[in-house]
């Protein structure tokens, strides 16, 4: 299996295995892939057009040989940090990818499925029983290399009725899980080298890709590529586009300048015996085919070496990894670019259009179906329950609000309160006014009739007027008035005038009270009624006609009589 692999359904395998980053196209991409004695450091832009991808930086960096410790990530990630800054090479997008020793790789034949999720719920499902650790410590994901057409699904169909009884009805799927704490220490060393981890992928996928932009036309066969590095092989297979074999050897191929050319020799010997016994141990397997082509990469200077040795052994065309012609390179680049092509897979299966076959970053998960009527059932309820909420919620407020105004300061308790109060004030002088009329009238003292006769009998008033007058009706009827008097003789003959009709008058108290009109006494008299008077009251407003006006009135001649009016007017 390679980043992009060939199917004989290439519609469904995109629609499959697609998916969407949250990058743009056209940001620049740095992989990064370190071991125990180099660095390698690729980084590729992508053009406006598709396809158009340039290698801008191709970087191999030796590890310190002392005082270096892989297992530190932190350690690990400010050296990779500070190399970069002296690079003055920004990173971008980074992505890294897991050995191939830490990750368990299998392939399964599944039946086909067109929806994600669901195949990620059957790989989960029997990966699971093959685990060497834990499931809850695995991150899980898988690519589908192989899918059978219509054709081959009916011809299979004719020639075995039974479902799945042929290979050729199931689709190939590679699986690979890692630790979870194996992509936390990935995470862990971009995080120290102040770089954000976008995508963790394998090192067989990775070489694999590599191995494309280098080699044309060898999807349809079966292809060995031996990656070689000072303190590892990885020997990896690939057959009709999709990865049937990987291991990663462990050599020491890490000699000094002066070591011995026997010792040299030894080694080198050691080592194509460990690829040979590794590749006739393929033969064993059931995606078993003849191998056609095999290439040997790496940039220790021992590449040859192993390659004429394996060549001899196993007989088969045995050829150095040529340096990538389908891609732009760095000038005075390409030595490099041989010697880092884990990277530059890495870099270019990123940027291409369905990103990495496999990336334990964003792996694919089983998508869970759910009951949708349940679903239905339960969003009702809850939106019902939302709804008495919000309704009683309604209420609570309006019943606080109105509460205030029923109860607050100024509201309508106090209002109807001190409206209350009014009201019994109110009731209690209506009821003092009424009792005070109900007795006038019962008492039938004829008051307005007495009012009428003190009106004809009090002097002119010249000589005095009228200031206020009072009625109470008790046992005897009282009538209270208070006079301005011009002098006394005036007032004490209407006095004596008083008692000879017939009122009790009491003693009149008079005091001195000059007003501007030459008034010079004021009075007050209180008459008691007798309970039987000696003047008809009635006959004598019949009898007594009304005094004469004085001259100066207005209405005693009528208006005509004032200047300036014409006509002759009655009022």
């Amino acid at each position: 299996m390679a980043d992009t692999p060939i199917t004989s359904s290439r519609t469904w395998l995109s629609a499959l295995t697609k998916r969407s980053y949250r990058f743009g196209r056209r940001h620049d991409v740095t992989a990064l892939d370190i071991d125990q004695r180099m660095l390698r450091v690729v980084q590729v832009a992508t053009g406006k057009t598709p396809g158009s991808i340039r290698v801008k930086r191709v970087e191999v960096l030796p590890v310190p040989e002392e005082g270096f410790d892989l297992e530190n990530p932190r350690k690990v990630g400010e050296w990779i940090g500070v190399q970069l800054k002296a690079l003055h090479l920004t990173p971008g997008i980074v992505v890294m990818a897991a050995h191939r020793s830490e990750a368990v790789l299998k392939e399964f034949l599944l039946p086909p499925l067109r929806d994600t999720g669901e195949m990620a719920s059957m790989v989960n499902m029997r990966v699971a029983r093959e685990l060497p650790f834990p499931e809850t410590d695995a991150i899980i994901d898988f690519t589908v290399t192989k899918v059978p057409t219509k054709k081959e699904l009916q011809a299979a169909k004719k020639e075995t009725p039974l479902p799945g009884a042929s290979a050729d009805t199931k689709a190939h799927v590679v699986v690979a899980a890692v630790r979870r704490d194996t992509v936390n220490r990935y995470r862990a060393i971009a995080q120290s080298a102040g770089l954000t981890l976008a995508g963790l992928g394998l090192r067989p996928l990775a070489s694999f890709r590599a191995l494309k932009a280098c080699v044309d036309k060898i999807n349809g066969n079966a292809v060995a590529l031996i990656s070689v590095r000072r303190h590892e092989v990885d020997v990896d297979i690939l057959i009709d586009g999709r990865l049937v074999f990987s291991r990663e050897l462990s050599v020491k191929l890490g000699l000094p300048e002066d070591a011995a050319e026997t010792t040299r020799q030894d080694r080198i010997n050691q080592a194509a015996k460990e690829i040979i016994r590794c590749l006739h141990s393929h033969e064993g397997s059931k995606a078993f085919k003849p191998i056609e082509h095999l290439y040997v990469a790496g940039g220790t200077g021992l590449e040859d070496s192993l390659r004429d040795i394996i060549r001899d052994e196993i007989g088969v065309d045995c050829k150095s990894m040529p340096p990538p012609t389908g891609i732009r390179l760095p000038k005075g680049r390409e030595d490099n670019a041989v010697r880092a092509l884990t990277s530059l897979g890495l870099a270019l299966g990123f940027v291409d259009d369905r990103g990495l076959a496999l990336n334990f970053l964003a792996p694919k998960r089983p998508v869970i179906r759910r009951n949708q009527g349940r679903a239905k059932w339960l969003l009702s309820i809850v939106a019902l329950q939302a709804l008495f909420v919000f309704l009683f919620g309604a209420r609570s407020k309006m019943a606080s609000e109105y509460e205030s105004k029923l109860t607050g300061a100024g509201g309508l308790t106090s209002t109807h309160s001190t409206l209350a109060k009014k009201e019994k004030d109110y009731w209690r002088w209506t009821r003092k006014n009424a009792d005070s009329i109900r007795n006038w009238h019962g008492a039938n003292r004829h008051w307005l009739e007495h009012v009428a006769f003190l009106s004809s009998v009090i002097p002119q008033c010249d000589q005095i007027y009228l200031l206020k007058i009072n009625m109470r009706s008790g046992k005897t009827g009282v009538i209270s008035f208070q006079v301005q008097v011009r002098d006394s003789e005036v007032l004490h003959s209407f006095e004596k005038k008083l008692r000879d009709l017939g009122y009790g008058v009491k003693p009149v108290a008079f005091t001195p009270a000059d007003d501007k009109y030459g008034y010079k006494f004021r009075a007050s008299f209180e008459l008691t009624l007798p309970g039987r008077f000696p003047v008809n009251l009635l006959h004598h407003q019949g009898t007594n006609a009304p005094p004469a006006r004085l001259q100066d009135d207005i209405h005693a001649d009528g208006i005509s009589c004032i200047p300036g009016q014409e006509g002759n007017h009655r009022v």
